[in-house]
């Protein structure tokens, strides 16, 4: 019997693509595409302006993975504290049994372009039958945005062809070999792309029609969370105040960011300055919104990718919310 849940629990590991890691000091976070999308930018700021030792916890590392399901599994291969990662993937692994909560907010709403190539003839949503989309991986939010995105046009996953590429960068190369006909378009990707000159035709009207969700958020183990609650705590506070600082301090900010993510400061300092035109709340201080999140839920749902209701009160652990946070609730 312990053989065959070992092989149950493997099994499911593997069914969500995990990652190769090493093993991880208890200091070490994971964060969802770290270093090349901008959920990171809180933690970074927070590690260069020294947050986290100030707020009592000593980050070592911001490990990263390529999102969805990936970024759950890191956390628990590595043993690591805490991890931001896709609301989708935190659902699924409670859903599955795993034995971690939802203990912050971490992202918002709409952050990216959806895009195709210039003069595709991509205009209305009648148009989007038959054609190939492209996200990054089973689980993800742009699995789960896109699919919501298509239902809101009455348009079935079955009408269209989904192809899970990975990487973005990857997906926007399959877009402009005409191996597919509509991208995400995240930053700073979107940004770089722009700067070399790359034109794309934008369909903004694709997810006119979603309501606010949330994309990302912060979970532990239960162990964790019994072991390390101040720790936990310490995280997300220090998340918190590198969102202040964001907007408090953009240029430095943008400084910092480009540093950490070893990008031109020009691309980054547009990329932020995108994100916070479309949405400037994007970046939340780690309240649990439970409105995004049950709106995140409803979509899977209505796509079949989650099963319904989601008992709220299991899946979260509200006692690590920064208070700075809770009052904007």
């Amino acid at each position: 019997m312990r053989a065959f849940k070992a092989a149950v629990r493997a099994f499911a590991f593997a069914s969500l693509g995990l990652l190769s890691v090493t093993a991880a000091r208890a200091e070490d976070i994971v964060v969802t595409h770290y270093g090349s999308l901008l959920y990171g930018v809180p933690y970074a700021i927070a590690m260069e302006k020294g947050y986290f030792k100030e707020a009592g916890v000593d980050v070592t590392g911001i490990l990263t993975s390529k999102g969805g399901g990936t970024s759950v599994r890191n956390m628990m291969a590595g043993d690591t504290l805490f991890a931001e990662v896709a609301l989708p993937a935190a659902l699924s692994a409670i859903k599955e049994g795993f034995n971690i909560k939802i203990i912050s907010g971490g992202t918002n709403g709409r952050s990216s372009f959806w895009v195709t190539r210039p003069g595709e003839a991509i205009d209305k949503p009648a148009d989007l039958k038959g054609k190939r989309f492209v996200y990054s991986r089973p689980k993800s939010v742009s699995e789960a945005i896109t699919l919501s995105a298509l239902k809101s046009w009455d348009i079935t996953a079955a009408e269209v062809k989904m192809i899970a590429i990975g990487d973005f960068g990857a997906g926007l190369t399959a877009l402009e070999h005409s191996k597919v006909d509509v991208a995400i378009i995240p930053e700073p990707i979107y940004s770089q792309k722009e700067k070399a000159g790359t034109k794309y035709k934008t369909l903004g009207w694709l997810d006119e029609k979603l309501p606010a969700y949330a994309q990302t958020v912060g979970i532990a183990t239960d162990e964790t969370i019994a072991r390390n609650g101040a720790k936990l705590k310490a995280v997300i506070e220090a998340r918190r105040k590198g969102v202040e600082f964001l907007h408090a301090n953009p240029k430095e900010a943008a400084e910092i960011v480009a540093k950490a993510y070893n990008l031109p400061l020009d691309v980054t300092t547009n990329a932020i300055n995108n994100i916070k035109k479309m949405n400037p709340t994007w970046w939340s201080r780690g309240e649990l919104a439970m409105p995004l999140m049950q709106s995140m839920a409803d979509a899977l749902g209505s796509v079949g990718a989650l099963q319904l209701p989601v008992d709220w009160k299991a899946a979260t652990d509200p006692q690590f919310v920064p208070a700075a946070a809770a009052k904007t609730q």
